[in-house]
């Protein structure tokens, strides 16, 4: 299921930020304008624009018209005055399309002739080319002086255009074969490739002088640059990482690049990187092309310090993938009163009487003392608006309303964490929890949006009653003592395994390990692996402290990779690498299932996911791997939404009032339709030559938690 790509799918010049408000209204006067870009289409052809609001750390890149059916190669798109300008290799050269980028509505793309003459519209499906293209077969492009500038790459150099009432050459940097520009206050700067070696270069003041360049900064096979300052950020992309340089503005260009930390590594062949500035806090952004997976980063400023953080993803391309033959099937709504597919069952904890829970989403299974519990997100409280998204939890019972089903038993109150500024409102969620010497420690997310994050920050916490007594009468919350925070980088979404000491190389003991599976973005982050050993000195009394505690205290080890065979681990989460690639993750539930001896990672598709939108699973005899290819357990639209079949139906599938499936607890969800996310292992159990999963799924219309089933064959290698 495999293919082979031809080309990268985008180029330096492919990111910019637009004139089009983010948000409609007098808010889209002081959010930061929308992110534009092009990309090519997963099978190297067609170029297509993208869009991303910036108001939101949780917005999303959407797919919007097809500029190019004939590109032949990456894009670079900028923004000038009220238009978008994009320049795009195709067979006959370089080719000139614009559209109006104001704040009013799109009307579509024109290609616009290179002398300037008027704009032709649209046409059905394709798009219509007159004028002459300028030469060469690579493009990188910007706005100087008001002046739109190319650099295209011909057979033997690289020439500089600029648009002077007219298109006409004004210099030219012979043996060079690929370019990228940015200007920085009046002065235009580049990166050229000569020999397989990345230099910085600006042109002099005239096109008679001869140019200057900087020192070499390293070899590569793609590079991009972005104003910074009163100077430039420059980025190399060469094999599976991006390094970056700052260079200083000075009169004369003659300086050492100051290196600026690695924008990504680890991930997987980065084919491609391009840079923008933006208003967002005034961040350098980024695109990677990581083995056809396209991947949105911000570069995290705070005082002196910056870091590079994967924000969104564009596009996850994971072609190897099975397809199960049967999909999963629902088994009953757990949350809310009434079931809302046509039917009308009680649902397995009649939440809404029983303890006022109108509407709730995720549903992680944990074990404490003997009992199981379910943790919920952002829960919707009946007649109580001031606990808005505060988070639940229930107690699993052996039986409840539908005959061969378990029961579950709301608390009449939310969790609260408190200590260590954390917050609990939307995005703010318990992920998993643990068991250590009978006291219970809870895995949330804090401080949603901040730093441009979805989720801000993994957050450890106590409970402050380890019996965790769950009452559906009671109104007083669960609470929970914040310890320290666990990560704001690289697990951020967590989930978490009890694993014997003993079956982890560089530990050993007859205790248990927490293992802590996390990712970083949310829904676009890759999977990492660290471990939590409470029978390592010191570690069990930092987790009785009363808190908070330093995070260094835990004495957290990340996997690193392997040497012969054997896992390296590593004190600092900055060396944790990730287990497979590519990854968009979100939501993740990872468990050991003695029945077939391997972990079990469940998780939903990625966008633009050529598995489709999906739940998926994979396996693995160990923590660090090796970890099978995807297999398809259930198409949420295919299966979920049940076009045709309005009995079968259990998510959303029309947004005009038609739909009898569905609920309406909160505004944002009420006239939208529904959705599959978050799935999390519920049980396993062996049953003859196959293994019988259920797992909780969110379907956000209802905004429920719904029970799944799925029979799969073993052995599962």
């Amino acid at each position: 299921m495999e293919t082979s790509r031809r080309v990268p799918m985008i180029g330096p010049g492919s990111l910019a930020q637009g004139s089009t408000a983010s948000v409609p209204g007098m808010n889209g006067l002081v959010a930061p304008p929308q992110l534009d870009a092009v990309v090519l289409g997963a099978d190297g052809s067609g170029l297509w624009h993208y869009r991303r609001g910036q108001h939101r750390p949780d917005q999303e890149w959407r797919r919007g018209a097809l500029i190019s059916p004939d590109a032949t190669g990456p894009g670079a798109i900028m923004a000038a005055s009220d238009r978008l300008h994009v320049f795009v290799p195709e067979p006959a050269g370089i080719a000139h399309y614009s559209t109006h980028a104001g704040p009013r509505r799109r009307t579509g793309w024109a290609l616009g002739a290179v002398s300037r003459r008027s704009h032709t519209a649209q046409r059905g499906d394709g798009w219509d080319s007159w004028g002459t293209p300028l030469p060469g077969r690579a493009v990188s492009a910007t706005l100087t002086g008001g002046v739109l500038v190319v650099a295209v790459t011909v057979d033997d150099g690289v020439e500089i255009w600029a648009d002077r009432d007219g298109w006409r050459p004004e210099h030219r940097i012979p043996g060079a074969d690929a370019a990228a520009l940015a200007p920085s206050g009046t002065r235009l700067g580049a990166v050229v490739r000569r020999d397989g070696h990345w230099r910085f270069w600006t042109p002099a003041s005239t096109p008679s002088r001869p140019t200057t360049s900087a020192d070499t900064l390293a070899a590569g096979t793609s590079a991009a640059i972005a104003p910074l300052g009163d100077g430039w950020l420059v980025a190399v992309a060469d094999g599976d990482r991006v390094e970056t340089w700052t260079i200083a503005g000075a009169a004369h260009p003659r300086i050492t690049p100051a290196p600026a930390g690695a924008l990504t590594w680890g991930a997987g062949a980065v084919a491609a990187v391009a840079l923008a500035p933006t208003r967002l806090h005034g961040w350098v952004q980024a695109l990677t092309d990581e083995d056809g997976s396209v991947f949105h980063h911000h570069r995290q400023v705070a005082g002196e310090r910056s870091r590079w953080m994967r924000n969104a993803c564009l596009r996850l391309d994971d072609r190897r993938f099975t397809i199960e033959p049967v999909d999963s099937h629902k088994l009953a709504q757990v949350s809310g009163e009434v079931d809302t597919q046509p039917g009308g069952r009680p649902t397995l904890s009649r939440s809404e009487s029983t303890a006022g829970v109108r509407g709730t989403d995720l549903g992680v299974r944990v074990e404490h003392r003997g009992q199981s519990y379910l943790l919920f997100g952002d829960t919707h409280w009946r007649r109580r608006p001031w606990l808005v998204t505060r988070d639940a939890i229930a107690r699993i019972t052996a039986s409840g309303p539908t005959p061969g089903l378990p029961g579950f038993a709301f608390h009449g109150a939310p969790l609260r964490i408190e200590g260590d500024r954390v917050t609990m409102r939307e995005y703010d969620v318990p992920l998993d929890g643990f068991s250590v010497g009978g006291d219970f420690f809870l895995l949330a997310t804090s401080n949603h949006f901040a730093r441009a994050q979805t989720m801000g920050r993994s957050v450890l916490a106590r409970a402050v009653d380890p019996t965790l007594t769950v009452d559906p009468a009671s109104r007083r919350p669960l609470r929970f003592t914040a310890l320290t925070t666990l990560s704001d980088h690289g697990f951020i979404n967590l989930s978490a395994q009890r694993f014997p000491a003993a079956r982890v190389p560089g530990f050993g003991g007859d205790h248990d390990l927490i293992l802590l599976f996390g990712t970083d973005a949310y829904r676009a982050g890759n999977l990492r692996l660290a471990v939590l050993d409470p029978g390592r000195p010191g570690v069990a009394d930092a987790l009785t402290a009363p808190g908070p505690i330093p995070r260094g205290a835990l004495g957290v080890r990340y996997w690193a990779g392997e040497a012969a065979g054997v896992p390296v681990w590593s004190a600092s989460e900055d060396d944790a690498r990730p287990l497979f690639r590519p990854g968009a993750f979100g939501e993740i539930s990872v468990r050991w299932v003695p029945a077939i001896e391997r972990f079990v990672l469940l998780a939903c598709s990625g966008p633009e996911d050529p598995i489709g939108p999906a739940v998926t699973l994979r396996t693995s005899p160990a923590p660090w791997g090796p970890w099978t290819p995807r297999r398809r357990l259930f198409d949420w639209v295919a299966q979920g939404m049940r076009h045709g079949d309005p009995a079968a139906r259990f998510i959303k599938a029309y947004a005009d009032g038609s739909d009898v499936v569905g609920d309406r607890v909160f505004r944002q969800q009420a006239d939208s339709t529904g959705a599959g996310y978050a799935p999390y292992l519920f049980d396993a159990v062996r049953d003859g030559d196959h293994l019988v999963l259920r797992y909780t799924l969110s379907t956000w219309n209802p905004y429920q938690v719904v029970l799944m089933s799925h029979r799969l064959s073993v052995p599962m290698a």
